[in-house]
């Protein structure tokens, strides 16, 4: 078990769960999609985004999604009155992201009696930075913070290999973007946003050719640096367990995770 430096506090898990929907409310902002952002002033726990263009099977790639911060139960009608709005969208499959706190049981029972799914073949943990930062040893590569136009030019190099995210959230206020070079090519990229006093690590990628290379551990060390030069003490990345390697890069780097979300997924009457 990893020690948390002097300095650090190991944050609550249901405080940092209501900050960190928060700041996905705010990408869903900043990334600029033509996607249905709904903000419930009724459900003040509960985020909505309809995207009809996305139909991935994998949850942590589809935008269809309902975000439940536990702070408030999803009930079933409420539920029933949302899937009727992905239907009405012609969306096939959306999911629910339920997020702790202390109405979390009552959500997850309404889904389970809905007969969603829970996806079962990963988790989705959320990790923050214990310290100390530790120095990957990665001397054949170079990482660099990219102005705008470095990050078209990287973009347009690293094409079906960068995130959609990585690249419409460039020029944006709060984002500072990396990319890791190899002999002057660029072979990995990812951010760090900064948001209501979180630094956060986001839109990792790595050129398949490139892999396990360290790229990534390097990206990790250059996003800590930058958010603690800017005075953030909270740091918080995001991954699945099933990428293994994104998971293990992170613990190296002196993350520890906090929670975890739960994911179920849902199917409306519309036939894809």
């Amino acid at each position: 078990m990893r020690h948390w430096g002097n300095d650090l506090m190991p944050p609550d898990p249901s405080a940092l769960a209501r900050k960190m929907h928060r700041l996905q409310r705010w990408l869903n902002v900043s990334e600029l999609r033509a996607t249905t952002v709904s903000h419930y002033a009724n459900h003040p726990s509960i985020t909505v985004t309809i995207d009809p263009t996305s139909d991935a099977r994998a949850a942590s790639l589809n935008r269809n999604r309902i975000y439940c911060c536990g702070g408030e139960a999803l009930d079933q009608a409420e539920f029933l009155r949302i899937a009727a709005l992905f239907e009405q969208h012609r969306v096939s499959r959306f999911f629910a992201w339920l997020i702790p706190g202390p109405e979390i049981a009552a959500s997850r029972e309404m889904l389970t009696a809905e007969r969603t799914v829970k996806v079962m073949w990963t988790r989705y943990p959320t990790l923050v930075f214990s310290g100390p930062l530790q120095s990957p040893s990665t001397a054949p590569l170079e990482v660099r913070e990219l102005d705008r136009s470095e990050i078209e030019a990287v973009a347009a190099e690293l094409s079906g290999e960068i995130m959609e995210g990585y690249i419409r959230s460039a020029g944006r206020p709060g984002f500072h973007h990396y990319a890791a070079f190899e002999d002057s090519r660029p072979i990995a990229t990812a951010a760090l946003a900064c948001f209501e006093g979180v630094g956060y690590l986001t839109y990792a990628q790595t050129a398949e050719p490139f892999r396990r290379r360290g790229a990534q551990s390097a990206l990790i060390a250059a996003k800590v640096r930058k958010a603690q030069d800017l005075g953030y003490t909270l740091i918080v990345s995001q991954t699945l367990t099933m990428l293994k390697d994104s998971y293990a890069n992170l613990q190296r780097a002196g993350f520890q995770e906090i929670y975890e979300q739960e994911v179920y997924e849902c199917a409306t009457g519309h036939s894809a």
